[in-house]
C-alpha cells in the first residue's frame, strides 16, 4: 500500500510556488477582462450527472469519463467539461433571466488520457459563455475577446484559426453513412490523421462530399481559400457557411488582425454541439491548442430552453506554463521582513506583524528561539529586514549589515 504513498494518479502532478503564481497570474488577468466586458462568474459543481455529458451531441465518450456513484447509487462523473454544466445552469436556474446572458467560469475539467499521451487529465479552464444573442454581433463579440484573452494571457506571438461547423456539417449531410462512420470521419479529420482519413473515404463510393471531404484538411490559408471551398460543395448550406466567414474575414482584416489569424475549413472540434463559426488559438512553444470554442445553437434546447449561444474557453495550464518561459513571468514574492519576538513577546511580535500586512507589507513570522537564529533565517531566504521585539522594545535590523558585521 505505501507504494503510491508518494506519489499523484496518472494524468495529475503537483505545483508548487512559481507555477501557482503564474497560474493565479493568468487567472486573475483573464477575469479582469470578462468583468469588463460585462461577465459575470459562475461555479459549477465539479461532479454532475453522468446524463449531463451522455449525449451524443458532446463528443465525450464514457470511457472519457471519471465516474462514480452518489449515496443512491446514481451514476456521476467528475466534470469533463465546462460548457455543459452551464446550458443546464442557464435552462435551470436562470430560465426566467432576461437575455442575452453573459457567464465566465475558472474552473477544473477532469478526462481520461491514454497513458503516455502527455496530457493532463486534470486541466483548469477559463472561459465566457454569451447566451441568448446570434448573428455577427455576438460572434465578433465572441472572436474579439478571444483575441483579447491570448493578449492578456502576457504570451506574445499568438496565432487564431476560424472555420464553420455548417461546411463541414453540409458535406457530411450528403453522405450517405451511418452515425459511427461519421463520428470516425469527425475524430480522423479533428486529430488531423489525414492518411487514415484518405483510408476511410476510399471504402465509400465517389461523390461530391468524397471529393470535398479529402480535399478538406487542405483548405486553410488566407480569405483566398473560401474561393477554393465554394467550388466543391454546391449546397446552399455549404455556400452560406462560406458566405458568412468572409464577413468574418474582413471584419478581422478591420481589426488589424490579418497576420494571426487563418481559415483552416479543417477545423473540425471534437464537441459535436457547434454549428456555426468555430476558432482554435495557440502561442509559440506550446503544441496545444489553447483556445478553442464556437456557435453552438442548438444545445441549450437539449436540455429544455433553446437559445443561441457562443463562448470559448482557455486552457489556463498552457498559459501558464508559457508565462513561465517568458520575459514577464511573475515570481514568488520574498518577505518585506522577518517578525520576531523573544519569549514572553511572541503575541505583541504577531500583533506588529498584523499590523505590518495590513499596511500592505509581505512579513513572516520567525518560530525559532533567538535573535541571531532570525538573523540567518533571513540572509538565507533573502529577507531585508528583521524586526525583533524584548524587554528593550523593537529593533529593526537591517539583514544584510547585520551579516556583513
Amino acid at each position: 500500500m505505501k507504494k503510491y504513498l508518494n506519489k499523484t494518479p496518472e494524468g495529475t502532478r503537483d505545483l508548487l510556488f512559481e507555477e501557482c503564481v503564474a497560474r493565479r497570474a493568468v487567472e486573475e488577468r483573464l477575469s479582469t477582462l470578462f468583468l469588463s466586458y460585462g461577465y459575470n462568474q459562475v461555479v459549477t459543481p465539479s461532479v454532475e450527472y453522468y446524463q449531463v455529458f451522455s449525449r451524443s451531441s458532446s463528443g465525450l465518450r464514457q470511457e472519457d469519463m471519471y465516474k462514480l456513484t452518489d449515496a443512491n447509487g446514481r451514476l456521476i462523473v467528475l466534470r469533463p467539461d465546462n460548457t455543459l454544466p452551464i446550458a443546464r445552469v442557464v435552462s435551470g436556474r436562470l430560465k426566467e433571466a432576461p437575455l442575452p446572458i453573459r457567464l465566465f467560469y475558472c474552473q477544473k475539467i477532469f478526462r481520461r488520457h491514454m497513458l503516455m499521451a502527455g496530457h493532463s487529465d486534470e486541466c483548469e479552464q477559463c472561459g465566457v459563455e454569451l447566451i441568448g444573442a446570434g448573428g455577427l454581433r455576438a460572434d465578433l463579440e465572441i472572436l474579439t475577446l478571444a483575441v483579447r484573452a491570448l493578449d492578456a494571457a502576457g504570451v506574445p506571438g499568438f496565432k487564431l484559426e476560424i472555420g464553420h461547423a455548417g461546411f463541414y456539417n453540409a458535406l457530411c449531410d450528403l453522405l450517405d453513412v451511418d452515425e459511427d462512420l461519421r463520428v470516425d470521419i469527425n475524430e480522423l479529420i479533428e486529430k488531423k490523421n489525414y492518411a487514415a482519413l484518405g483510408d476511410l473515404l476510399d471504402t465509400l463510393p465517389e461523390s461530391e462530399a468524397v471529393a470535398a471531404l479529402r480535399r478538406l484538411p487542405r483548405l486553410f490559408g488566407g480569405p483566398e481559400i473560401l474561393d477554393e471551398a465554394a467550388g466543391l460543395c454546391a449546397s446552399q448550406r455549404a455556400q452560406d457557411s462560406l458566405a458568412y466567414l468572409r464577413r468574418i474575414c474582413a471584419a478581422v482584416q478591420k481589426m488589424g488582425l490579418g497576420d494571426s489569424v487563418t481559415v483552416d475549413l479543417g477545423l473540425v472540434h471534437r464537441n459535436n454541439y457547434y454549428t456555426g463559426l468555430v476558432f482554435r488559438g495557440y502561442i509559440p512553444g506550446s503544441g496545444a491548442t489553447v483556445l478553442s470554442g464556437g456557435r453552438y445553437d442548438r444545445l441549450l434546447g437539449e436540455f429544455g430552453e433553446p437559445h443561441p449561444a457562443t463562448g470559448f474557453g482557455v486552457e489556463v495550464d498552457e498559459l501558464y506554463k508559457a508565462l513561465l518561459d517568458s520575459d514577464g513571468a511573475p515570481v514568488v514574492r520574498v518577505p518585506d521582513a522577518l517578525v520576531f519576538g523573544v519569549d514572553g513577546y511572541e503575541l505583541e511580535a504577531l500583533e506588529r506583524l498584523g499590523e505590518l500586512t495590513g499596511s500592505g507589507l509581505v512579513c513572516e513570522n520567525f518560530t525559532g528561539s533567538s535573535r541571531a537564529e532570525a538573523v540567518r533565517y533571513a540572509a538565507v531566504h533573502g529577507i531585508p529586514k528583521t524586526y525583533c521585539l524584548s524587554s528593550g522594545g523593537w529593533e529593526e535590523i537591517d539583514t544584510a549589515l547585520e551579516v556583513q558585521a
